[in-house]
């Protein structure tokens, strides 16, 4: 670090998605001359199991026509690594030069896995795992993606892909440029059919990404910028996303939001600092594993906790606590640091509450035998919940109980 600039900031800008398309009816209308440009032959199309008989899909397979070499339709919570696997060899088998995936973050993150898979020429769920595990280098080039999310989790919009070992009850992350979607479509009447409680908890995930981060980071004039931005209108809109499910306006400000709240291709932090720890963030590692809870239901649970955890023994994040109040006017202006941060979490709760999400552990019936084997693993792992340190089994369940 040079001396006399300790306090300098990076802006990191990261090449990942190449063209965004929002809009009522985008699909039908960009989702053809978008497959014309990657001049793809042999489409290979991802979805979930719900969607099979939806006119939804049925629209996409048209749109595809004799370019869909193979769809792959199955169950993809939590990224399985077998089911990956299998998709892979599926996309293998048809040569595929262009992978369309439609869903949710699930679908999307496996849709990156495969690429991964067929890039890296791993066939088997081992050989994935350790993949990830080691942070191996892509050394080839991975074919592109068109992504349609069905719901809020952001998944579509990053660098990074998760995958879950259910058998030795880990998941794991995955990062580099190369595997984001170069192609995103924002339709919201996709997301009709998303159950109403997923849409809404997909929505408190895309919030935990902007707040969690923004509340551990320091003052930015770019991403301050664009993640207020996304939390105005996420606040403002998934209440009236409930309220009337059918507007499709207040359905793609909220997919804008999502968007915005994630804005993967763009890095800020300290020049010689490590990044923050992201304790709700990190929680769902274990959460997903070991209890299978979606990232959207386990933000609804972490991320209040977690907030007023953070602040009780930070203060720096006490004071970005107050400050992005004061920024979203939970808060005013000459309300103290203290107070400010707590509104900002009571308002929080609030919205969870009032979108009628769950918002304790036995709202999911998860335990507290279930929560010390969470602990346990998150400590083995090795994970942070304060800068610098390592966390220690008692603090993580410590935090874990007050979500009882």
């Amino acid at each position: 670090m040079v001396s006399g600039y300790t306090s300098a900031r990076l802006i990191q800008f990261l090449p990942t998605v190449e063209r965004i398309l929002y809009g009522a009816n985008s699909i039908a209308g960009y989702l053809g001359s978008e497959i014309e440009r990657f001049s793809a032959q042999r489409a290979f199309l991802l979805a979930p199991r719900s969607l099979r008989s939806e006119a939804l899909f049925q629209q996409v397979a048209e749109i595809l026509g004799k370019r869909l070499a193979a769809s792959f339709i199955t169950a993809f919570e939590h990224v399985p690594l077998d089911v990956v696997v299998d998709a892979a060899s599926a996309a293998r088998d048809c040569n595929t030069d262009l992978v369309v995936v439609l869903g949710g973050g699930s679908v999307i993150d496996a849709a990156r896995a495969v690429r991964t898979c067929l890039a890296a020429s791993l066939t088997t769920s081992q050989q994935l795992g350790t993949f990830m595990e080691r942070r191996e280098d892509l050394a080839a080039t991975l074919i592109p993606q068109i992504s349609m999310p069905t719901t809020l989790s952001g998944s579509e919009y990053t660098r990074s892909f998760s995958a879950t070992d259910f058998e030795a009850g880990i998941k794991r992350s995955y990062t580099a440029s190369a595997v984001a979607s170069r192609t995103i479509l924002y339709d919201p009447s996709a997301t009709l059919l998303t159950p109403m409680s997923l849409w809404l908890s997909s929505g408190i995930m895309a919030i935990d990404h902007a707040l969690e981060v923004l509340g551990s980071s320091p003052p930015h004039a770019v991403g301050d910028a664009i993640k207020v931005s996304a939390l105005t209108a996420l606040f403002s809109y998934l209440p009236r996303s409930r309220r009337d499910p059918d507007d499709l306006e207040v359905r793609l400000q909220c997919q804008l939001g999502a968007w915005l709240a994630d804005h993967s291709p763009l890095r800020t932090q300290c020049l010689g600092s490590a990044p923050p720890p992201l304790p709700s963030h990190a929680l769902a590692y274990e959460l997903g594993a070991l209890c299978r809870l979606p990232y959207g239901v386990s933000a609804c649970l972490t991320l209040p906790a977690c907030m007023r955890w953070t602040a009780a023994r930070d203060p720096a994040v006490l004071v970005r606590q107050a400050e992005i109040a004061r920024l979203l006017r939970v808060a005013q202006p000459d309300t103290s640091d203290h107070d400010a941060s707590n509104q900002l979490t009571e308002r929080l709760a609030a919205l969870i509450a009032d979108l009628g999400l769950p918002e304790r552990f036995g709202d999911v019936g998860v335990g507290p035998e279930r929560l010390q084997t969470v602990a346990s693993r998150f400590t083995q792992r090795g994970a942070s919940l304060v800068m610098g340190e390592a966390a220690s089994y008692e603090q993580v369940l410590s935090l874990l109980e007050t979500m009882l």
